[in-house]
């Protein structure tokens, strides 16, 4: 039953998404380039996930 009612949100949803109307402004800055911050980020995360990986290890030892 529960994958009934999963199923019948998806579908939905798909049809709520589609049905929102498009972009009024016609588009906008296509290619638009990463810059750093972007790159911190994303370095930050790494980093972050790569110490909590190493404490889990430290753990089960």
């Amino acid at each position: 039953m529960r994958f009934v009612y999963l199923v019948m949100f998806f579908f939905c949803f798909v049809f709520m998404a589609n049905g929102q109307p498009g972009d009024p402004g016609g588009g906008g800055v296509p290619g638009v380039p990463i810059t750093g911050i972007e790159y911190l980020i994303g370095l930050g995360g790494f980093l972050g996930v790569k110490k909590l990986v190493q404490s889990w290890k430290q753990r089960s030892k």
